[in-house]
């Protein structure tokens, strides 16, 4: 099967921190033990957030309560979003040259903050054929649903698209669809993965 799309995840994988994620950002800036955050972001209520049925300033309470840590430190996690996160622009640019070949989407699971972000900060919107946000649908990955949503837009099937995500759930959700997928560790690897796949 031909590939025509390929989609790919915003945090971890095109947004990254200099530690190359933000739970663990997080962590060594509140200097915290990096598993007990990573399990409140891997948790339900980065769910709800991501969902929209809660905001990022309630997460961030809820963080700190569970953490132990006092609310005056809300500013160091507002940081680490807002100033702290950046975009692999040599990714990026990378992405732009196969969008001249395939249909790009960007799917992730993140609140409402990420939007204006990608449109106004960054100003990157232009680079995706299809930006998926699970807020603003009220689903997230890997519920089959998110994906078939991005198949809808992009007007693919799924064995005709990649995947690359950095959270193995989501991998598996979507390889159990058909796509072809990448588990996202490094830039380098995804991309020689891509390669191949590419080259069929």
């Amino acid at each position: 099967m031909t590939i025509k799309a390929l989609i790919w995840d915003m945090e971890g994988v095109l947004m990254l921190t200099d530690e190359s994620n933000i739970p663990l950002t997080v962590a060594k800036t509140l200097n915290t033990p990096y598993e007990k955050v990573r399990e409140i972001y891997f948790g339900d209520n980065n769910d709800k957030v991501d969902l929209g049925e809660i905001t990022m300033d309630q997460f961030n309470n809820y963080v700190l309560d569970t953490l132990q840590i006092s609310r005056d430190k809300k500013h160091l996690l507002e940081e680490v979003f807002y100033e702290r996160a950046y975009i692999d622009k040599d990714l990026l640019k990378q992405i732009v040259e196969m969008g001249r070949e395939y249909k790009i989407g960007l799917l992730s699971n993140y609140s409402n903050d990420l939007r204006p972000r990608i449109e106004k900060e960054w100003a990157i919107g232009s680079v995706f054929d299809e930006i998926i946000i699970s807020c603003e649908v009220g689903i997230i990955k890997p519920d089959p649903a998110i994906f078939n949503l991005m198949l809808g837009r992009l007007g693919v099937k799924a064995d005709e698209s990649v995947f690359i995500d950095d959270r193995i759930k989501n991998i598996d959700g979507a390889k159990k669809m058909g796509f072809h997928t990448i588990y996202f560790t490094s830039k380098e690897q995804a991309l020689e993965e891509l390669t191949l796949i590419l080259q069929g």
